[in-house]
């Protein structure tokens, strides 16, 4: 029973790492409060604690020596540390080791954290000493003002106010300027508070503002009266401001500044090519380019205007669109002008009555009045033209049967009577003398029958006989297998011939747009595909209008359409995410993806199959009319035009 209470290893070993954790946490707190208590705490004092247990069991040992009345002896601390140590297991020397070298980093973090909160407190506390000291002094000028009537404010309240208002400004100024340059040359790389220009604005009353005016047209009055003073003076002699240093500094540099001189004109040779342009062997030295002044002023100028303009076209589109003017506008680019050769063209004579009027038009047709044959005996006669009848262009030139495919039965049968002839053949070649008889294919099985006499003889050396013929069999039939195999090159030649269809003749033209292709695992697949089956095309990438255009043969264009609608989820997608929703109700525009036009064309517009990223809906029009198919485009842009409601807000 004693024996089975008694703690395990285990357990006095969990409980001295509680003791451990528990004495430095209130170790860690006391010396939190030393640092709460002294401020700037020396670097020598942090230098010289000591957190390690073994410094504690010394000091424990030194009062237990002191209370027994023996001498305390270094030699034998260190033997019974040594003890100890070989005690210990080297697992719960290591997590000693680990939990102290833990507790210190978090010490040393803490102090850094205090040192630059303790730098920061500081600058606060000068910042607002300073404000404080500006707002005393604003108050003792108002108070030397006199104190105020109840009621409407006199002028002279509307002044003092405003010049407090203007000490005030001043102070802030300050004060964004001295932490400006703390932020530059501090030590301690601390980040920098935006500018409170905007901040310390302030805003006047119309009172104050008019109040305001008058002091300064004043101050104006007062300066013009005192040059006026100075010029009777002088003589007449008109005051000249004084020339900033600035200014004298720039006109002294322009004096000195010299003339370019004039470069010499390099002589071309008969046997240089003048088009080449050829480096100087030696380096030519760059002179100093001064800027006018204003020059960059011109240019943030420029900048902030482009700014404003940019801003206040986003704020007429968003407009537009509230409106319903943008889908007009659309509509307008999509739709054609009244121009000839376009739908909505009305000639002034048709066509197919150009040959009788001569074109002149409809008003030169002669009155009914004149004789049948002779109304239009200049340009109808009594020749009947028949035109040539031609073919359709998908026509193939050689006729195309189609192929008779057998049953089962059928090919079973014809296959019996082929390998028929074929031993027939070979039996008559045997019969004539042409060729040796074969040999009899001997079996395990039918081992006794065939050989005999022989195998009851001798059963072990005919059992060998028949093994190794049985293996040189199945070693024939191996190689033939390995002769008939195809090689690499004609296995994908093979593919390809079975994928590839021929269109010479003519060429199936799909168009599909989805409303995004961002989710990687779609995109991949629509390119993939396309490239797998032989097909040509383009992918036209383009906010919300991905127009997809891909040409080849019927079966490929059978394939491409059940992939494109049926076999990608489309719907499972929100459209601004990679991955698909988790459920139907995820909120959220869904990706969806439409066939605009298929149909037939004489021939490729493409070369491949590649992705191009346009930027403007300008600029995706010119990608296809390179290849003569803009009118691709124009259909799924008006389309996605009419269909894409306008956005409520």
């Amino acid at each position: 029973m004693f024996k089975k209470n008694m703690p395990s290893e285990k357990e006095k070993y969990d409980e001295w790492r509680k003791s451990m954790a528990t004495r430095y946490v209130e170790k860690i707190k006391e010396d939190r409060e030393k640092r709460k208590i002294d401020p700037s705490p020396s670097p020598e004092h942090d230098r010289k604690r000591d957190k390690s247990p073994d410094r504690d069991r010394k000091d424990k040992d030194k009062s237990r020596d002191r209370k027994s009345g023996r001498e305390y002896s270094p030699e034998r601390d260190r033997k019974t540390d040594r003890e100890r140590d070989r005690k210990r297991s080297p697992d719960r020397r290591r997590d000693e080791k680990e939990s102290e070298k833990r507790f210190d980093d978090r010490d040393r973090r803490d102090r850094k954290r205090d040192d630059r909160n303790r730098g920061r407190s500081d600058r606060d506390r000068r910042d607002e000493r300073e404000s404080k000291r500006a707002k005393i002094e604003v108050k003792e000028e108002t108070k030397s003002n006199g104190s105020s009537a109840t009621g409407q404010k006199s002028k002279e309240e509307i002044e003092a106010e405003l010049k407090m208002k203007e000490i005030m400004y001043q102070a802030r100024m300050e004060i964004d300027e001295r932490r400006k340059q703390w932020s530059i040359t501090g030590g301690t790389a601390q980040p920098t508070q935006p500018s409170t220009s905007a901040k310390n604005v302030i805003s006047l009353k119309p009172e104050e503002a008019s109040v305001f005016i008058d002091v300064q047209m004043s101050k104006l009055n007062r300066l013009a009266e005192l040059k006026n003073k100075l010029g009777s003076k002088l003589g007449n002699v008109p005051v000249v401001p004084a020339m900033p240093a600035v200014a004298l500094e720039h006109m002294a540099i322009e004096k000195k500044k010299p003339e370019p001189k004039p470069e010499p004109e390099p002589e071309i040779l008969e046997y240089l090519d003048p088009r080449v342009k050829l480096k100087p062997a030696v380096r030519q030295r760059r002179a100093f380019e001064f800027k006018e002044p204003g020059e960059y002023q011109k240019l943030a100028n420029m900048q902030r205007n482009k700014a404003k303009l940019e801003k206040l076209q986003s704020e007429i589109s968003q407009a537009a669109k509230h409106t319903g003017i943008s889908s007009a506008v659309k509509l307008a680019i999509v739709t054609p002008s009244g121009a000839e050769g376009t739908t909505s063209y009305v000639p002034n004579v048709e066509w197919w009555d150009e040959v009788v009027l001569h074109g002149k038009g409809y008003d030169s047709i002669p009155s009914e009045d004149m004789n049948p044959l002779e109304r239009f005996a200049d340009t109808i006669s009594e020749l009947v033209e028949h035109p040539v009848q031609l073919k359709p262009p998908d026509e193939p030139i050689v006729p195309q049967y189609l192929r008779a495919y057998l049953t089962k039965k059928e090919q079973k049968k014809l296959r019996r009577q082929n390998r028929r002839d074929v031993l027939k053949e070979k039996a008559e070649k045997v019969r004539l003398g042409l060729e040796k008889p074969p040999e009899p294919k001997v079996k395990i099985s039918n081992l006794m029958r065939v050989l005999g006499n022989e195998a009851i003889q001798d059963p072990t050396k005919m059992e060998a006989f028949v093994r190794k013929q049985m293996a040189e069999r199945l070693k024939k039939h191996k190689e033939e297998n390995e002769a008939r195999k195809l090689s690499k090159e004609q296995k994908s030649a093979k593919k390809i011939r079975k994928i590839a269809e021929d269109t010479t003749l003519a060429v199936h033209v799909s168009v599909y747009k989805a409303k995004s292709l961002l989710h990687p695992s779609k995109k991949f697949k629509v390119e993939m595909n396309a490239k797998q089956l032989q097909m040509t095309g383009a992918i036209i990438l383009y906010e919300d209008i991905n127009v997809i255009v891909v040409e080849g043969g019927p079966k490929q264009q059978k394939f491409y359409k059940n992939l494109m609608l049926n076999r990608i989820k489309w719907n499972d997608e929100i459209i601004g995410q990679k991955k698909e929703a988790i459920s139907k109700d995820t909120p959220g525009e869904r990706n969806d993806c439409t066939l605009i036009w298929e149909g037939i064309v004489k021939r490729r517009a493409f070369h491949d199959f590649r992705f191009h990223l346009a930027t403007s809906h300008k600029h995706a029009r010119e990608i296809l009319d390179k290849y003569g198919v803009a009118h691709y485009w124009d259909l799924c842009y008006s389309t996605s035009v009419l269909l894409t409601p306008e956005e409520n807000t």
